[in-house]
């Protein structure tokens, strides 16, 4: 039996996932100590390249968004390819602060949006339609993968041959790999390519795409669906970075020792494995709205929990259940975008929505510091990140009613 090409897009892009996001953000941790020493920086001076990545992440998503709305996506990741590898090299030649800051952002930032974060799900959902939650949810295993695989390498190369070296090797073998898979991947479903309980091209979903071309970015952030799927979307990853950001100090004030709170993390990220899992199964038999007003109500749950959490098992349990949502909510908004302004202004509605998810995490990560700094715990923050998720989940159900009124024809 012929596997469906949509599934290979998938596979491409859960490779795609884990050595972008893997070598780069998720990486940079292990970077901080040998890069401070070799500069004689401060440990927050070396953690500001990690702010300037994002930034110039945020900054590219809009842009790259609409170019692969319009364009190429194929080609779009090739190129992206090819400047990832160039910046890792930059950087590991570099003796330039500026020059290196400038790499991170434009260089580095640019090249995981066009290489994957963005160029990765409109392939997805240009290629599905009824299996599109459970495609989405597989490819964001990509993301966990990355912390699993791709950094233990990393410090390996590191101790071996040092971290310029290592930025040297891994720059250009990660840019060749994603190379390789720009060119097997396909641009979208050719006349022969029909998904498996396809009918019609309808979405998955009972929301309608809004339009048969390509929306000018102005007239789609008109539109009032747009901002009540991004902003349900930004609060609650906006939440998720920075409970993941004060769990463990949080931990460790509750009087856990220091491995004990660490194993927070590894508790969130098995836990967002399945999560991930269990969307990819449930995904696309449940209308997708709803769905996602279910996951912010479990996550705001999860963290006034934390309320109440004395002790190891309370605090690993509603990690987890934090984790679970956390990890079901990136497949579920990737989905909820696609049904909603459809595989042809994927792109363009993505960027936007990524470019407001950034900085609102960027507040709310500053937010929960100040509430630290001036109450000396995170109580304040957990009451209002709960109070947040509410207000996602109610936002987001008005998604389906809006699309209804303001679809364009």
């Amino acid at each position: 039996m012929r596997i469906y090409f949509g599934w290979w897009i998938v596979t491409i892009t859960v490779l795609v996932y884990t050595l972008a996001i893997g070598a780069s953000i998720q990486a940079y941790g292990v970077f901080v100590l040998p890069v401070s020493e070799a500069f004689g920086l401060s440990r927050a001076e070396t953690n500001t390249g990690a702010i300037v990545l994002n930034v110039g992440m945020a900054l590219a998503a809009p842009i790259i968004g609409r170019l692969a709305d319009r364009h190429s996506a194929r080609l779009i990741m090739a190129i992206s390819a090819v400047v990832f590898a160039a910046s890792f090299v930059v950087l590991a030649l570099s003796n330039n602060l500026w020059l290196s800051t400038v790499v991170l952002t434009v260089g580095v930032g640019g090249a995981i949006v066009g290489a994957g974060t963005v160029t990765s799900p409109v392939l997805v959902a240009r290629w599905f339609t009824v299996h599109r939650g459970r495609a989405m949810a597989i490819s964001s295993i990509g993301v966990s993968l990355g912390s699993i695989v791709v950094i233990p390498v990393i410090g390996l190369l590191i101790e071996a041959v040092g971290w310029r070296q290592c930025l040297m090797i891994v720059g250009l073998g990660v840019g060749a790999i994603l190379l390789l898979l720009a060119a097997l991947a396909r641009n979208a479903p050719g006349p022969n390519d029909v998904e498996p309980g396809a009918s019609h091209g309808e979405p998955a979903d009972d929301m309608p795409a809004v339009a048969a071309v390509p929306l000018a970015m102005g007239r789609l952030l008109r539109l009032p669906q747009f901002w009540t799927i991004a902003v349900p979307s930004a609060l609650a990853f906006a939440i998720i970075t920075t409970n993941i950001v004060s769990i463990v100090p949080f931990a460790q004030g509750q009087g856990l020792s220091v491995t004990q709170g660490a194993s927070a993390m590894s508790v969130y990220g098995v836990a967002a494995v399945i999560g991930t899992l269990l969307y990819a199964w449930l995904g696309d038999r449940f209308a997708r709205v709803p769905t996602f007003a279910g996951l912010c109500l479990l996550l705001g749950v999860a963290t006034g929990l934390l309320l109440t959490a004395h002790g190891y098992a309370p605090i690993m349990a509603y990690v987890f259940l934090m984790g679970m949502a956390g990890g079901a909510i990136t497949p579920g908004f990737l989905a909820l975008l696609a049904d909603g302004f459809g595989a042809i202004n994927f792109g363009s509605a993505a960027g936007a929505a990524s470019f407001l998810s950034t900085f609102v995490s960027a507040i709310a990560i500053r937010f929960g510091g100040e509430v630290f700094d001036r109450t000396g715990s995170y109580d304040a923050m957990f009451v209002s990140f709960f109070v947040l998720a509410l207000a996602a989940a109610a936002l987001v159900l008005s998604t389906t009613a809006m699309s209804r009124r303001h679809a364009v024809a």
